[in-house]
């Protein structure tokens, strides 16, 4: 049970440290034109999204069969990006003319963080015997 909790450790501290970062320096972040509060509410989809890949790849290490391993990193990865990609449409869709492109470049990277812990996790856990 142990092993299990260290899996979520990388995940709690990158959405800790990004979102502090996003609440301590949201004037240097909108001098550069992104908004905080779309990178914190991106932050935490991408928190939770990842939360549940966890749970998922931790499952998939149980069987002895390998290519579970595989569809379950492919089909999370594909889940993410998905609901970010429908998350994104939607508030470019209701945003008009208050979207912030650039914080959704921001979330762009983020996205590419949390999909290598992620992956990461899934590469160096150890099957549930």
């Amino acid at each position: 049970m142990l092993e299990k909790k260290k899996v979520f450790v990388p995940l709690v501290l990158v959405f800790v440290i990004v979102n502090l970062l996003a609440l301590l320096f949201g004037s240097i972040l909108k001098a550069w034109k992104i908004d905080p509060y779309v990178v914190g509410v991106a932050n935490t989809l991408l928190f939770l999204i990842s939360i549940y890949n966890a749970v998922q790849h931790l499952k998939a290490m149980a069987p002895t069969n390998p290519h579970a391993m595989v569809r379950g990193v492919m089909g999370s990865t594909v889940l993410k990006l998905f609901v970010l990609g429908t998350a994104a449409f939607l508030y470019l869709y209701n945003a008009g003319e208050n979207k912030n492109i650039n914080g959704l470049f921001f979330s762009m990277g983020l996205y590419l963080l949390y999909t290598w812990l992620d992956v990461r996790i899934a590469l160096n856990g150890k099957p549930v015997k």
